[in-house]
């Protein structure tokens, strides 16, 4: 059921960057209600239509719009990938902090007033993650990573997944200094690719322990199995690793 409420009449801080492309609408519908609910009411929710084909979600998110102030509705002319809609959806936020949230996950009601606090206390930090619940219907499970990263330590880190890309929030002069999202090939990690950059700018990469983000984990997803990866996939990671290899 769509949202109502209104928001209190203060300055925007924290844009909530969400693209969309062929997501079962009542996912949809599930995934936006969890930031309208936030606790914290100083954001923007940007969503990016990917140039969705989706007649009935096409109408849900114009009517939404209609009635949210605080939503912004951007659309791309072309589906080229979720690097290329979420660079698109950078140019439409204006807060000091952007928070990435996923079309199907659901965030817990205190995501932006936890990054919001974070943010605040650490005034140095730039790039934080948060812990994330994943569940497959059946399941569920939680995933965390390291407290904080570095390159060195990313370099010698066993895999590439040490921060989760659902939840993360940066502060957006960071994100504009790197240059937005690398616009990698669609099949590809452009997450791991943004974290790769931040790293080689010399940024540290923090961790958030609190599970602030339930992922859903589809049956036909291979993203935590790497073996049914692509050659080019690995070939991928492996080069953006190598990046980060200090002489």
């Amino acid at each position: 059921m769509m949202t109502t409420h209104l928001k209190p009449s203060i300055s925007m801080q924290i844009n909530v960057l969400m693209p969309i492309y062929k997501t079962n609408l009542e996912w949809v519908q599930i995934a936006i209600e969890s930031i309208l609910y936030q606790n914290h009411y100083d954001f923007n929710l940007v969503i990016v239509d990917d140039n969705n084909p989706q007649g009935a979600l096409k109408e849900y998110l114009e009517d939404l719009k209609k009635k949210c102030a605080y939503v912004k509705l951007v659309r791309t002319t072309g589906n080229k990938g979720i690097a290329a809609a979420l660079n698109h959806g950078l140019s439409a936020c204006t807060g000091d902090l952007i928070v990435r949230m996923d079309s199907d996950d659901v965030a817990h009601p205190d995501l932006l007033s936890q990054h919001d606090a974070y943010f605040k206390a650490n005034p140095d930090h730039h790039i934080c993650g948060v812990g994330i619940s994943l569940t497959n219907g059946s399941e569920t499970w939680d995933k965390n990573h390291p407290k904080y990263m570095t390159r060195a330590m990313a370099y010698k880190f066993p895999g590439h997944w040490f921060v989760n890309h659902p939840g993360v929030a940066f502060r957006r002069k960071a994100i504009q200094q790197l240059g937005g999202y690398p616009e990698v090939s669609p099949d590809l990690a452009e997450d791991y690719a943004l974290w790769v950059q931040f790293l080689l700018h010399g940024y540290t990469i923090y961790n958030n322990p609190e599970i602030l983000i339930t992922y859903r984990v589809h049956p036909a997803a291979s993203e935590f199995a790497p073996d049914r990866k692509s050659k080019v996939w690995h070939k991928f990671l492996y080069n953006q690793r190598e990046l980060l290899y200090e002489y």
